[in-house]
């Protein structure tokens, strides 16, 4: 199948030219046939007439048949009682038949092969089968890579060649040799702005000519489709459209298994990405990936995530957003990441959590109803994704906590984080039985001891404080602690008990909350 359009721009291809009735230019077509006394006509086949075959006859069946398509090699205009396209210089029909069926199997064989690699796509077999029968169908070797020039697929024809591919620990990538060969060429900036496939022939590589298709997701670039051919090809329109086809294809099996939380179109997204997720083995890699996207980092570093206060069918992962937050720290990275927003700031200085530093982004989660949790410092780009899980279970326990609050430090939450990779039941085990000896207590006798020695640990052991914050008098206080050390025969003097105490508090609180 195709459409009348496709048919009418081959016969100009052959420099055929025809004037025509108005038409739809969508119409489809199946089949191109000989008009005769004993067709039968309908909308979707198109009829091809010589001027002196048509008869009184054959112009009555064409006036009540329901839209026929003609052709007719009619050398001027006729008042026809039917649509038709007359061509304008004298053209057997015959040669105009094998034209036009010329270019139905084209089309139904490039659809036929689309529609292939779609069912390929549902049975949810990976990309790298899609590439593997994709080479199969244009014959020539493909990869298919992310934004930062990772290799996400590649055909076994693409892993074959001797060059462009850097295999490592870390994956596969495209070499940097390549990387700077697209840039100098300006090939890079074709795949993001072009939105259909193109062909080019690489001075690089006088070996080989290439075809490259970008691939994009809400109209995002998120990676790209790139086939090799021999220098003595070039790409034909099938190749072209097939290439076309496999990055749309791609696109939707890269949603499918969420490559992507969300796309900005920003190039340093992907390397960021794999940085958060762990994906990197050594620092070499990490400073090669840094270098072909022309980033330079500090050595301290600091993760803000940023979350919203309440669901809301705004687009919070806007570029506008994203850009306002790195203006925060200038240099810095900001991407969307697991329904978050991700601030990858990095400094020359040591970072410290102070005042200075964090009140830019409080008071900008603030003003835009965010709640923002910063991960501790560090100085290993290896361990990101560590610090990063940090300040994604801070940012959890923040929305958890009472009064839901806006700002949290990993630093502060560092035992709760250790709480959150351990079974409940076992924290529950681990809370200290003092604790629920006083809680008894409390409820027999009606008394506070519970929330005295609470007191007396949140104001840094300081009875005098701790009588003042229970609004209390402080030989209430002294009294009650020395009730304390009888019930339990212990010395409120001991420090590893405290710590144990404060310890147990700290689950138990975690544990009402969660």
């Amino acid at each position: 199948m195709t459409t009348l359009n496709v048919l009418l721009n081959a016969l100009n291809e052959h420099h055929i030219s025809y004037f025509h009735q108005p038409y739809d230019k969508q119409r489809p077509v199946y089949q191109i046939s000989h008009l005769t006394e004993n067709s039968l006509p309908d909308s979707h086949t198109l009829f091809l007439l010589s001027s002196h075959r048509l008869s009184k006859s054959l112009q009555q069946m064409l006036a009540d048949a329901d839209k026929p398509l003609m052709i007719l090699d009619l050398a001027h205009h006729r008042s026809l009682p039917f649509p038709a396209i007359c061509l304008s210089n004298d053209v057997d029909t015959s040669h105009i038949y094998q034209i036009l069926n010329d270019v139905l199997s084209l089309e139904t064989t490039i659809q036929s092969e689309i529609q292939s690699m779609y069912a390929l796509m549902l049975k949810g077999d990976g990309l790298d089968s899609l590439t593997d029968y994709a080479e199969q169908i244009l014959g020539h070797p493909i990869s298919i890579l992310d934004t930062s020039y990772a290799i996400i697929a590649a055909s076994s024809g693409m892993r074959k060649l001797s060059f462009g591919l850097d295999d490592s620990s870390d994956g596969l990538f495209l070499s940097i040799e390549e990387i700077q060969s697209l840039r100098r060429l300006q090939i890079e900036e074709k795949i993001y702005t072009f939105t259909e496939a193109f062909f080019v022939n690489t001075e690089d590589h006088p070996e080989t000519n290439w075809i490259f298709s970008a691939i994009r997701i809400h109209h995002v670039m998120s990676g790209y489709v790139a086939v090799c051919l021999p220098s003595t090809a070039n790409a034909t329109s099938r190749e072209l459209r097939l290439t076309t086809a496999l990055s749309q294809i791609c696109s939707i099996e890269m949603q499918k298994h969420d490559f992507f939380s969300e796309q900005t179109g920003l190039q340093y997204e992907t390397f960021l990405t794999d940085l958060l997720d762990g994906r990197f083995g050594n620092l070499q890699r990490i400073h090669a990936r840094l270098k072909l996207l022309n980033q330079q980092l500090g050595s301290y570093y600091c993760l803000a995530l940023f979350d919203r206060l309440s669901p809301s069918g705004s687009d919070f992962f806007n570029k506008q957003q994203l850009r306002r937050l790195r203006n925060l720290f200038p240099g810095s990275m900001s991407i969307a990441y697991q329904d978050i927003i991700v601030l990858f700031i990095h400094t020359k200085q040591p970072i410290f959590l102070d005042h200075d530093f964090t009140s830019p982004v409080i008071e900008y989660a603030s003003r835009n109803s965010l709640r923002v949790a910063f991960s501790q410092p560090f100085a290993d780009l290896l361990k990101t994704h560590i610090f990063f899980r940090q300040a994604h279970t801070t940012l959890q326990l923040c929305e958890q906590a009472p009064g839901n609050h806006h700002v949290g430090y990993s630093v502060d939450a560092l035992p709760y984080v250790l709480f959150s990779n351990t079974d409940n039941t076992a924290l529950e085990a681990g809370i200290h039985y003092h604790l629920y000896h006083l809680q008894d207590y409390d409820a027999i006798y009606h008394t506070e001891f519970v929330k005295t020695l609470r007191a007396y640990l949140q104001n840094d052991r300081n009875m005098a404080n701790a009588a003042k914050a229970l609004h209390i008098h402080r030989s209430t206080f002294f009294y009650r602690i020395k009730k304390i050390e009888e019930l339990l025969d212990i010395s409120i003097s001991d420090s590893h008990l405290l710590f144990l105490y404060e310890l147990s508090f700290k689950l138990w609180d975690y544990l009402l909350h969660i």
